[in-house]
């Protein structure tokens, strides 16, 4: 479960509650009355309630008033079901957690543990095997200009370099350059494959440094083609990072991706 679309959710609520509330501000000289509506054959008449219980008629040449008490009741009524929303979610945002079984696992004794079969395999078990699939540093063209990352890699560029520290400093599991085989049977090394331990799904990044030379964009345009036909598709479980001449790495933009997709 994406506990963080639920917060994102309860963030929308708590925006509209916000708004309404400013809303309801337009209406405090009306806010001792309220609406209420009769048909009387095919035509409908309008009445205020004062808070003391009186009703009284609203003109037609009035209508306005019934037009805005109208409002203003529907504020109320909407405000009063934002915040039972808000509550539904927070209580559920702040009680659960996509971590249970695993915690309880956690928790149990090593011989108890030898004696379960868990229902989810445990996240370290998970990434060992993930690891043996994706080994990385498979691509055999030489990396003639090599940059150190913070884990001891050598990667081919200073962007690749800043990259895989972020993916570093934020614990993500990732191997630089694994090889993968393509729909048509061809053999292809993107940048890095990311696993997010959460959803245990693997997202691959690429990041595409020269993004104002034709030339270059031609080719990774066709990569990105080759990628959709063989299921990595852009958004879905590919993400891309871009540079050129005249705009340099946005980190921020590469930390909210990180945020969005692999954490």
């Amino acid at each position: 479960m994406k506990i963080d679309e639920l917060k994102k959710e309860l963030q929308r609520i708590r925006e509209q509650k916000d708004y309404v509330k400013k809303q309801l501000k337009e209406y405090a000289d009306v806010s001792g009355y309220s609406l209420v509506v009769r048909k009387s054959n095919k035509w409908f008449q309008y009445y205020y309630r004062t808070n003391e219980g009186s009703v009284e008629y609203i003109p037609a040449t009035n209508r306005i008033l019934a037009t805005r008490l109208a409002q203003k009741d529907y504020y109320i009524k909407l405000l009063k079901e934002i915040e039972c929303q808000e509550k539904v979610i927070w209580s559920f945002v702040n009680k659960y957690s996509d971590s249970f079984i695993g915690e309880l696992l956690k928790g149990l004794s090593d011989g108890r543990k030898q004696l379960i079969e868990p229902i989810v395999m445990p996240d370290e078990e998970f990434i060992m095997l993930w690891h043996e699939k994706y080994i990385g540093n498979e691509n055999s063209i030489e990396i003639s200009m090599p940059y150190a990352t913070n884990r001891g890699e050598r990667v081919r560029s200073k962007s690749e370099k800043i990259l895989a520290d972020l993916f570093n400093s934020y614990g993500l599991v990732y191997c630089y350059e694994p090889h993968i085989v393509l729909y048509n049977g061809q053999k292809c090394y993107p940048d890095f494959a990311i696993l997010n331990i959460r959803e245990r799904k693997t997202y691959y990044w690429e990041h595409f440094g020269l993004a104002s030379d034709d030339n270059y964009s031609e080719k990774n345009l066709e990569k990105l083609a080759k990628y959709e036909k063989s299921g990595i598709i852009l958004g879905e479980n590919l993400i891309i990072s871009t540079e050129s001449s005249g705009v340099s790495l946005d980190i921020y933009l590469i930390e909210k991706k990180i945020k969005d997709y692999l954490l």
